[in-house]
């Protein structure tokens, strides 16, 4: 067992050795916490991290405010009996970063390593053994990233982490489906729609389950808790395809299981894994556009003693044309963000 376990999906914990590390967290050494193990595998100049976490107040107050936190970060992860920088290292230059050749265990490490080790392999290849580190990987993901916590770089590294779990799920549910596991679909399929209900692809693999089930019922209750929920939250009434999948469950239950239901289950799959791609794409195009605004802040020069601050609008990011979480995450976060950063200063990817 490594000595020390940091959680970060969910409800932020660091034990050491199996115990709680007796030093209580507040919000800042959270947050301070989670960015320095997030981006471990690079060192953070101190100014950087002074304007990002404490960007609406002076210089000064800001380097205090850091100063303070950081020592009480290194009480958590380094107690009495263990060496100062085993965990968190500073440099006589000024930069400060988290060992990441340390003796630790990371939550959100262990979750995207094995989620993407499996991901990578063909459905076909899938051994049991590889569906129990999958399941377990997923386990992991018990809350999402930092919860409570809305700055620009948590928010990104949130949206990351919650399309990696949809897709791990959206793997599991293609297996239970080919493999006749109905039952074990339908959790899958139900915990695609807690994290976004508007996802009408998994609410027709839903319906296609419970048929499958013999539970006509259900499959029809499914449609109505669709329907409900897209009239609720976008104005809007089910696709079309949606719609001739219910009356084709009304008119014909008994051919809800055939051949030809599944291979439409498979094309939905596939579609839906394009979704997440170009979710992925889209995200990207907003960290490229993040890393240019940057570079231009970087390169102006600044002619005040005291930083300005600057007011940045981050308008949404492009999101997929399926209706689904690209759509409402953005509604949830609010219309836009805005960021608040020392001119001159580099901010943290």
């Amino acid at each position: 067992m490594s000595s020390v376990r940091i959680s970060l999906l969910g409800i932020v914990r660091v034990t050491y050795q199996g115990l709680p590390t007796g030093n209580s967290m507040g919000r800042a050494v959270k947050a301070l916490l989670g960015y320095l193990t997030l981006f471990r595998h690079r060192l953070h100049d101190r100014v950087v991290l002074a304007g990002l976490f404490w960007g609406d107040s002076s210089e000064k107050r800001a380097r205090s405010c850091l100063s303070t936190t950081l020592w009480r970060l290194r009480k958590v992860l380094e107690p009495d009996h263990v060496p100062t920088g085993t965990y968190l290292v500073t440099t006589p230059s000024g930069e400060v970063g988290f060992n990441p050749e340390s003796d630790h265990w990371l939550d959100v490490d262990v979750f995207e390593n094995q989620v993407k080790h499996i991901l990578a392999k063909p459905h076909e290849s899938l051994k049991s053994k590889d569906v129990s580190q999958l399941e377990k990987a997923l386990n992991l993901h018990r809350g999402e990233l930092l919860e409570g916590f809305y700055d620009d770089w948590a928010l990104r590294e949130r949206e990351r982490l919650r399309s990696l779990y949809v897709s791990g799920q959206i793997y599991l549910l293609y297996h239970y489906s080919h493999h006749a596991a109905y039952e074990q679909g339908l959790a899958c399929a139900r915990n695609i729609l807690n994290l976004d209900p508007l996802r009408e692809e998994i609410h027709r693999e839903m319906m296609r389950l419970y048929c499958r089930c013999g539970q006509r019922a259900l499959a029809l209750k499914q449609y109505e808790n669709c329907l409900e929920t897209l009239t609720s939250e976008l104005g809007v009434p089910p696709m079309e395809e949606t719609q001739f999948l219910y009356n084709q469950i009304s008119q014909r239950a008994g051919n809800s299981g055939s051949q030809g239901d599944i291979v439409s289950t498979q094309q939905a799959l596939n579609q839906l894994q394009q979704t997440l791609q170009n979710f992925e794409k889209s995200t990207e195009q907003l960290r490229r556009s993040a890393r240019n605004l940057e570079r231009a802040i970087m390169g102006q020069k600044s002619e005040e003693k005291e930083p300005r601050i600057l007011n940045v609008e981050v308008g949404p990011a492009v999101v997929p044309k399926e209706r689904g979480y690209g759509a409402v995450s953005m509604r949830q976060a609010g219309k836009k963000a805005k960021v608040r950063r020392w001119e001159g200063v580099k901010v943290g990817e």
